[in-house]
C-alpha cells in the first residue's frame, strides 16, 4: 500500500521544482516578478526534501542483489535521463534564441548533468553508491555525506559545474533516510497540526536570520536549513495527506517522473518565445505569470502520461520493465520509476 503522507510530500516537493524552473525562464524575459525571491529562497527546502523522500523508499532494494538494484533502479533512471536529455536537448535547440552549443552539450549528459534533469542521473549514483556502502556503518556514511554537504553548500568546495555541486549538496540527505527510514515512516504519520508549527515556524525564522541578519554559507548552516525544511515537509505531507480538497497534491506526488522529465520543455519554449519582444503587459501579469506557467506544465506533463502510460513503453520507463511493480514491493517498484 502506498503511504499517502509521502505521496503528498513528494506532490509538493514537484510543484515547487515545477515553480523554480518556471521563475527561471520567466526571469529572462522580466515576468518572474516577486516569484523570483521566494523561488530561490526555498532552495533549501524542495530538493532536500526530494532527496529525503526518495530515500524513505530505498532500503528495500538496496538489500536486494547487486543485479536487482542495477536493473531495477540504476538501469532504469540511467535509460530516463539519457532519453529525455537529448529530446531537451534537441528540443531546445530548434527553439529560437536557443543556447549556444546546445547540441554539443547533449554528447556531454555524463560528464556534464544537465541542469532541468539532473535529479535522475544524481538518484542513480546515490542509489549505487548506497548499495556499495551499505554495509559500512551508519554513523561512518551519513557523517561523511554530512561533511561533503556542509563543504559543498558553504561554497568551500566546488566542481564548476552546478548539477555536480548539488549533487554532493544534497547526498547527505538521501543516506539520511535511507538509514533511518524504519524510524521516519514509523514516526511521522503519527503527527499532528501541533507538531507541524514547530518546524515551519522553526524554518521560517532561521532561514529569514541567515539571509537577512547573517550568512546561509556558513558552512553547516544549510544542512541544518535542509533537515528543518525536511520535517516542514514530512508534516506538511502528512496534513496535505488528510485533507480531500487537497487530494491533487497526493495524486501528483504519485506522477513525480512524468512531471519532472516534461516540464521542462513548455517552460524553455515559453522563455525562448518571449525573448525579445516588446510588449507592455498588462498590471499583475507578473503575479500570475509563475502561476499560470507552472500549472500548464504540470497539466501537460500529466495529459502526455495519460496518453502515453499503457500504449508506448520506453517512455516513461526501460523497454520490458513494466512486470517488475507486478512482482516486487511496494518500495521497490516506486524507486524504480523515480517513486513515480
Amino acid at each position: 500500500m502506498r503511504e499517502g503522507w509521502i505521496d503528498s510530500a513528494r506532490g509538493l516537493a514537484i510543484i515547487l521544482v515545477v515553480v523554480f524552473h518556471a521563475v527561471i525562464n520567466l526571469d529572462l524575459v522580466g515576468l518572474a516578478g516577486p516569484w523570483s525571491r521566494l523561488a530561490y529562497t526555498l532552495d533549501t527546502f524542495r530538493m532536500p526534501l526530494f532527496f529525503f523522500l526518495s530515500g524513505l523508499l530505498a532500503p528495500s532494494l538496496l538489500a536486494r542483489p547487486w543485479a536487482a538494484v542495477l536493473r531495477r533502479r540504476c538501469l532504469n533512471l540511467l535509460y530516463l535521463y539519457v532519453l529525455w536529455s537529448m529530446l531537451l536537448g534537441v528540443f531546445r535547440a530548434l527553439l529560437p534564441h536557443s543556447p549556444p552549443g546546445g547540441l554539443a552539450a547533449i554528447a556531454r549528459v555524463l560528464v556534464e548533468p544537465d541542469v532541468y534533469l539532473w535529479f535522475l542521473y544524481t538518484l542513480c549514483l546515490f542509489t549505487f553508491v548506497g548499495r556499495l556502502t551499505r554495509r559500512l556503518p551508519a554513523w561512518l556514511v551519513v557523517g561523511v555525506a554530512l561533511v561533503c554537504s556542509a563543504v559543498f553548500a558553504s561554497g568551500i568546495a566546488s566542481t564548476g559545474d552546478v548539477p555536480w555541486d548539488k549533487t554532493f549538496r544534497y547526498w547527505f540527505f538521501f543516506v539520511l533516510a535511507s538509514r533511518a527510514a524504519p524510524a521516519v515512516r514509523s514516526v511521522v504519520p503519527r503527527m499532528r497540526a501541533v507538531h507541524v508549527v514547530g518546524p515551519v515556524v522553526a524554518y521560517v525564522v532561521v532561514l529569514g536570520f541567515f539571509l537577512y541578519v547573517s550568512d546561509d554559507r556558513i558552512i553547516f548552516v544549510r544542512p541544518l536549513l535542509g533537515l528543518i525544511a525536511v520535517a516542514a515537509g514530512c508534516g506538511l505531507g502528512v496534513l496535505l495527506s488528510r485533507l480531500p480538497a487537497l487530494g491533487f497534491v497526493r495524486h501528483l506526488g504519485t506522477r513525480t517522473l512524468p512531471i519532472y522529465v516534461v516540464h521542462a520543455f513548455p517552460i524553455t519554449a515559453a522563455a525562448a518565445l518571449l525573448t525579445g519582444r516588446d510588449i507592455a503587459w498588462p498590471p499583475g501579469t507578473t503575479l500570475v505569470a509563475v502561476p499560470l506557467l507552472t500549472v500548464a506544465s504540470i497539466l501537460l506533463a500529466l495529459a502526455l502520461h495519460h496518453v502515453v502510460t499503457g500504449r508506448v513503453h520506453g517512455i516513461f520507463d526501460l523497454p520490458r520493465s513494466r512486470r517488475v511493480g507486478a512482482t516486487a514491493s511496494p518500495e521497490v517498484a516506486e524507486s524504480a520509476q523515480l517513486s513515480q
